[in-house]
């Protein structure tokens, strides 16, 4: 058997070069002879072209000059068809052929014996039982249940979904506005100040200071007033002003400066429009007894 021709039995490929024609794919002496002068020049650092078409016909030559392998036919056992005989079928005459359709089938209850003349019953052999073929069970098909569809709010159609998902990609983005100097001193509050100065690099946007705020990182108008639930929110500050609102579309908030007597009368006129109310607060109201009743426990116990 002879062995395969390798790249370092080529002349004139160095052990350098070959590292780098296993580097740029190149393992075997057949892909460097399929290979182009072009590609393998650009492929391989240091390699021009003309070396690379030398290369190229080296590795042709040592192909067509490598002898072949012989390959041997595989043993195949010759099997040697055997003529069947042909099963003698004897031809039996006319005359018994008739004779037997002839004869009057003999019951296999009674049999008369010719030498002894005694009659003899023979049981009619059992015949054989088929086997019981196995019936699958007939499975009922089950009907799938459809699903119920929900009713879509007034709230949610009334609004583009579209603009609700830019709303809060701009919300995940926003930068948190703080004061200028709030990581200087302890003394400066976090919440955001308009920055003053005529000097100030963050009233210049110089690179590296805090974001400002400014009217770019508004939501869209036509969802900026909406609450998370989709309701729009309006201001309450006295029962008038329940007046003509819609309970699938707005909810209320009350106003901090409303006292206790009116806000129980706004939660009352709410409850009877079945309106939501964000800030509801207590809604039970302490009556004087009770109250007067809190106060004698608390003295007893000083």
């Amino acid at each position: 058997m002879s062995k395969k021709p390798e790249l370092k039995d080529l002349p004139g490929l160095g052990p350098k070069i070959e590292e780098k024609l296993r580097e740029a794919g190149i393992k075997t002496v057949l892909s460097l002879s399929r290979a182009s002068a072009d590609k393998l020049a650009e492929k391989v650092d240091g390699l021009s072209v003309s070396r690379a078409q030398t290369l190229i016909a080296a590795a042709q030559n040592t192909l067509q000059s490598a002898p072949s392998r012989e390959v041997k036919p595989k043993k195949t056992e010759a099997k040697e068809e055997v003529p069947k005989k042909k099963a003698a079928v004897k031809k039996e005459p006319k005359e018994k052929a008739e004779a037997k359709k002839e004869a009057p089938k003999k019951t296999a209850a009674k049999k008369v014996s010719e030498k002894k003349g005694e009659v003899t019953t023979e049981k009619p052999k059992p015949s054989k039982k088929s086997k019981a073929t196995k019936v699958k069970p007939k499975v009922r098909a089950v009907k799938k249940e459809k699903k119920e569809k929900h009713e879509v709010p007034l709230r949610f159609k009334n609004v583009d979904q579209r603009l609700v998902r830019i709303a809060r990609n701009k919300k995940m983005r926003m930068p948190p506005f703080q004061h200028e100097n709030a990581h200087r001193w302890t003394r400066v509050a976090r919440r955001w100040r308009q920055v003053r100065g005529i000097d100030s690099y963050t009233r210049q946007k110089k690179h590296g200071r805090i974001a400002m705020v400014r009217s770019g990182y508004r939501t869209p108008k036509a969802i900026r007033n909406l609450h998370p639930s989709m309701f729009i929110e309006i201001p309450v500050s006295r029962p008038s002003d329940l007046q003509n609102l819609n309970p699938d579309i707005h909810a209320i908030r009350i106003a901090g400066t409303v006292g206790g007597r009116k806000r129980q009368e706004i939660l009352s006129a709410a409850d009877a429009k079945l309106l939501r109310v964000l800030n509801p607060g207590t809604t039970e109201e302490i009556g004087e007894e009770d109250l007067f009743t809190d106060l004698d426990l608390e003295e007893e116990k000083s």
